[in-house]
């Protein structure tokens, strides 16, 4: 059972209204971000790891959902303003013009060009017979790694780098830390 249903489960079965509205909405973006900060905030007041929380006794999950209930409105409001200050960096943007804005969509741009020609024209054209020089990964990668911290900021590059650990731990099996 994952740890969302345990949480849900729980949040029906005491009373916990905010918590109960928050992970039924789990659905991806801003309300599957706040659901996850709200199973990880109920798993750290329980003590264990969220894939670990439907093996915790209902006791210490029940507490720890009655704890974040507790601060569910001021997390809400946390994630409002953070969604309001998108929105108005959003507005300043459209009113500063075309060029001011246009680097981003530029970059995207070149970018996927660069990893397009890096992957599948060159080496479809080197089968026949047009040898380019070949752009290098790691320099291609690396210039994705700065857009990606200025476009979309440091924490995306964390998660980024999060799911890269995990997919290896997932290969290499659970004995691996």
């Amino acid at each position: 059972m994952s740890a969302s249903a345990v949480i849900l489960g729980i949040a029906a079965k005491i009373g916990a209204p905010f918590i109960k509205s928050i992970i039924e909405k789990k659905i991806g973006g801003v309300s599957g971000d706040l659901a996850g900060a709200v199973v990880d905030a109920v798993a750290e007041r329980a003590g264990v790891a969220p894939d670990q929380l439907s093996a915790a006794p209902v006791s210490k999950i029940e507490e720890a959902v009655r704890q974040v209930e507790a601060q569910a409105p001021e997390m809400v409001a946390l994630y409002e303003a953070g969604l309001k200050g998108q929105f108005e960096l959003l507005q300043a943007e459209l009113q500063e013009g075309f060029w001011q804005s246009a680097w981003r969509w530029g970059w995207m741009y070149l970018l996927a060009f660069l990893w397009v020609c890096a992957f599948l024209l060159f080496p479809v054209l080197k089968a026949f017979g047009i040898a380019l020089d070949p752009i290098d990964s790691a320099t291609l990668m690396t210039l994705t790694g700065w857009f990606i911290s200025l476009y979309m900021g440091g924490h995306t590059v964390k998660e980024i780098g999060r799911q890269a650990v995990e997919a290896v731990k997932t290969w290499r099996g659970p004995h691996v830390q």
